[in-house]
């Protein structure tokens, strides 16, 4: 195969859609937004890399939708998650507590999901039984062995939004920016505790909601919220 149609295929197979954790808590969204000021004033070239608070989720999973048929298999699929969910959370959604900073690499800067409680482990279990589900329906490939541990958490900030040719004039483009630790060492991280009460099929492009947060094609509840939250 040509390295033009090597490229063509990767282009044509990259993820389209996601499972999302949606974080919606006004609270959450302006303490994220403090830290990633807090983050650019360390370091301003950093600034078109901020992921906008509306958008903070936890991804549970993504997949390339070649059409909408896929697209609606993935609604049935999320549709036939409920038992799973049932099972895991009964009448009350999983709540996380969000503390401390991590990295992939010098890409991502994100804030961890911690300490860990029972919720996470029962949210955990219910992540790989999903997974499960939507591999076994075709639509995520089957994982090596055991397949890779899900890593819980909300990113902050990614050198990969910086790629368009403004963002590029304006903090250096993304294949020279940096997340280095330097611009977020001793930070404080505390999100605070929040309740996670769906699970939503996401679409990556498309006009979302006056909320700003991505295209919800679907939607799971994982247990009713207590009367006055």
């Amino acid at each position: 195969m040509s390295a033009r149609a090597a490229t063509f295929l990767a282009a044509a197979m990259r993820p389209t859609h996601f499972l999302a954790l949606r974080l919606g808590d006004p609270r959450l969204h302006e303490r994220v937004r403090q830290l990633q000021a807090q983050v650019v004033a360390r370091e301003p070239t950093l600034e078109p890399c901020a992921v906008p608070p509306e958008r903070s989720h936890l991804t549970v999973l993504v997949f390339h939708a070649a059409d909408d048929a896929d697209v609606q298999r993935a609604r049935d699929a999320l549709r036939d998650c409920a038992p799973l969910a049932q099972r895991a959370f009964g009448q009350a959604p999983p709540a996380l507590s969000f503390s401390g900073l991590g990295s992939f690499g010098q890409n991502v800067l994100f804030a961890r999901v911690g300490p860990a409680n029972a919720d996470l482990e029962a949210l955990s279990r219910f992540v790989e039984d999903v997974r499960q589900l939507y591999e076994h329906r075709e639509l995520i490939p089957p994982s090596p062995g055991e397949g890779p541990a899900w890593v819980p958490h909300v990113t902050l900030l990614k050198t990969s939004r910086a790629s368009s040719p403004k963002k590029r004039r304006r903090g250096g483009g993304a294949g020279r920016l940096r997340i280095r630790p330097e611009s977020y060492e001793g930070l404080c991280a505390d999100l605070g505790s929040h309740a996670l009460p769906s699970l939503e099929l996401c679409a990556m492009r498309g006009g979302g909601a006056d909320s700003g947060y991505y295209p919800v094609l679907a939607e799971l509840p994982l247990g009713q919220l207590p009367l006055g939250v």
